[in-house]
């Protein structure tokens, strides 16, 4: 089913329910069934779609669960992977991050970053000046070149950097964006063209061969499919994958945390060397918060459950601290903190190798029984590497007999359908807090009337009509998808939303049908959630 109006397609209880009775009973066979729904596997199931093809999405967890909602939330060329070589990738990088201005320009939003060199770094004025001309050369000269500035100017820019050794910074562009809000429109306008996604849905075992492939789900229910494409992210496994995961990946690990604007009150994102490596910090507004990261470190264990240490937050405050002394680094100032883990390629010859030299690029691999996954990438590229993967998927089944789909339109279109707001628009106040979130689907949301859209929080611009959004349109299953997932309260909201998660829940298991009972257990998942994230606990109040 494709939806041709600007209507979103429903996509809460009685579609999630439609849909497992719908594995339950029938004999269907799709053309091709993601595991994973990461924007990876988002990205390839858009694409899938937009082509024709019949596709479901099965997710263990939620949608943007792992990876792909605990970035550095920036859509950015890698000015460091230049010094490593891959001036491909950059390339890439800086073509797709042109294409998704285009596409999502209510998520992806350019930005000013400053990058300052000091007295001891590793790179100097002159090689920042050198990286950022092959940069702006890649780029085509598409958007603001970059530009250097002296000690003063980058003083001027920037009255928070430290003077003390400032040998002078590069002004360039990149873009920021909502990582999580951005896998959803991807995977929203993947069902707006026909595909299924169900999540919390764990698969189990994968069988069969290629162009005939059994997919067994935790629930004892399965599908059957021409095609099966692994993106887990970081839970690329043997079980999934059998020997063709053997030694594929390493995992790294980054950390940030969240900071009030008044204590770290930078004018645009600044990029911090960290001292004796080859790796970049940044800090970046955000709204009434700013937040700083990342680290990268091996990591080994359960990618959902990687945590924050109070030692790394403690690293992360010292090192920017270096660079701009006069905010109010103190760790009882520390508002969140979120980690993640990369799925990284890792090279044959050098299974011990450090993270931070591990290639962003990605790999596609087929398993003895046909099963194909894609492995590493960024989330810049995620629209390239799914078409390539959609590519290979397509050979395979026109190979077996089916008609040639469509070719690949996805940089041709907007994730999101409509007009793009007017000025009038963005001087409403309700409007003006969802159209960062939603864009041009923000219209609609408003239709629940005023009264139903007021501010979850006094100072965060989240509204209660994207919580019964979320409900009936988004495919959410649990009070901590709508906080973390759809609306970033767990990290910008100093209470960690302990004191809306009750009403949030109530109506939640309202929707779905339910007790008490069950709110209160939804109240315990999102305080154990919460707590292993952030590494704080949530108290929970009445709202």
């Amino acid at each position: 089913m494709t939806i041709q109006s600007d209507e979103p397609r429903p996509w809460g209880p009685a579609q999630t329910r439609a849909l497992r009775e719908r594995l339950r009973s029938a004999d269907m066979v799709w053309d091709l069934v993601v595991v994973g729904a990461g924007i990876t596997g988002a990205g390839v199931a858009r694409d899938a779609a937009m082509r024709g093809l019949s596709v479901l999405v099965i997710e263990r967890r939620d949608v943007a669960f792992g990876t792909s909602s605990r970035s550095t939330r920036l859509v950015h060329g890698g000015v460091r992977y230049l010094e490593q070589g891959d001036v491909g990738l950059v390339y890439e990088a800086l073509r797709e991050r042109s294409r998704l201005y285009a596409a999502a320009p209510h998520l992806v939003r350019p930005a000013r970053f400053l990058f300052p060199a000091f007295v001891g770094d590793r790179l100097g004025p002159w090689k920042l000046r050198i990286g950022l001309t092959l940069y702006d050369a890649l780029n085509f000269h598409r958007g603001q070149v970059h530009e250097y500035l002296t000690p003063e100017a980058a003083g001027l820019a920037e009255p928070m950097l430290r003077s003390e050794g400032l040998r002078g910074a590069v002004a360039y562009e990149d873009a920021v964006t909502d990582d999580a809000r951005l896998t959803l429109a991807i995977l929203t306008d993947a069902r707006r063209h026909g595909a299924e996604v169900l999540t919390y849905a764990g698969v189990t075992r994968l069988a069969g061969r290629a162009l005939d492939h059994e997919i067994k789900l935790d629930d004892g229910t399965g599908a059957r499919a021409r095609a099966v494409l692994v993106a887990a992210g970081p839970w690329s496994s043997p079980t999934l994958l059998g020997q063709a995961a053997e030694g594929l990946m390493s995992l790294s690990k980054g950390i940030h945390i969240v900071m009030r604007a008044q204590d770290v009150g930078v004018r645009q994102p600044i990029v911090i060397q960290a001292p004796k490596q080859r790796r970049i910090l940044f800090v970046v507004p955000w709204g009434m918060r700013t937040y700083l990261g990342t680290t990268d470190a091996p990591y080994v264990g359960d990618p959902g459950s990687s945590g924050v240490a109070e030692t790394e937050e403690l690293e992360l405050l010292e090192l920017v601290a270096r660079v701009l002394p006069g905010a109010n680094l103190r760790a009882d100032r520390v508002v969140s903190a979120w980690s993640g883990v990369r799925p990284l390629v890792r090279a044959a010859a050098a299974p011990g190798s450090d993270t931070v030299e591990l290639s962003r690029k990605h790999r596609i691999v087929e398993g003895d029984d046909g099963v194909l996954a894609i492995i590493g990438g960024k989330l810049t590229t995620y629209r390239s590497m799914a078409e390539e993967a959609v590519d290979i998927v397509v050979k395979r089944l026109v190979a077996g007999g089916r008609t040639r789909p469509g070719p690949c339109i996805t940089h041709l279109r907007a994730l999101v359908p409509g007009d793009p707001p007017g000025c009038d628009e963005l001087a409403d106040a309700v409007l003006a807090d969802l159209i960062p979130r939603h864009g041009p689907a923000a219209r609609w949301l408003t239709r629940a009337g005023a009264e139903k859209c007021t501010r979850l929080v006094e100072d965060l611009p989240y509204r209660w009509c994207e919580v019964d959004h979320a409900i009936a349109y988004e495919g959410v299953q649990h009070a901590i998808d709508i906080l973390r997932r759809r609306l970033p309260l767990v990290l910008t909201d100093a209470r960690l939303g302990g004191a809306v998660v009750a009403e949030v829940a109530r109506r939640l298991v309202d929707a779905h049908g339910g007790s008490q009972a069950d709110i209160d257990e939804e109240i315990e998942r999102y305080r154990e959630e919460v707590s292993t994230e952030t590494r704080r606990p949530v108290s929970v109040t009445s709202s």
